[in-house]
């Protein structure tokens, strides 16, 4: 039974990113990050950081530092979005509250709502 514990914690993971993370996630980048200002003109721009959710889960799933974390953020800001940089306070910001919430998330759900 080679990889047991691995399929299993893949398919919990996989379940909480249906269940909850996904969408809770998606808010978080919207509401919090909102490097483009967009979050003004909701509903229409609801959807503009969705396609960087993945990889921002991944590198919490993976348990990356904050430090790694922000400068996924920056990274995405800068070459992604064309930003000019803005200073790291408001990444090094987010990067704290993601780590926080993607923690909490995923005990809340294991504890009320993943069986």
């Amino acid at each position: 039974m080679s990889g047991t514990t691995d399929d299993l914690a893949a398919e919990r993971f996989a379940r909480w990113w249906k269940e909850t993370g996904e969408r809770e996630l998606r808010q978080v980048l919207y509401w919090r990050w909102d490097p483009l200002g967009v979050s003004d003109y909701f509903p229409s721009t609801a959807d503009e950081y969705d396609g960087y959710a993945p990889g921002v889960v991944a590198l919490l799933r993976l348990g990356v530092d904050e430090d790694a974390l922000r400068q996924h953020l920056e990274f995405l800001e800068r070459d992604r979005m064309a930003l000019p940089p803005r200073g790291p306070e408001r990444c090094a910001a987010t990067a704290q509250l993601l780590r926080s919430w993607f923690a909490d998330s995923v005990d809340a759900w294991a504890r009320d709502g993943s069986s």
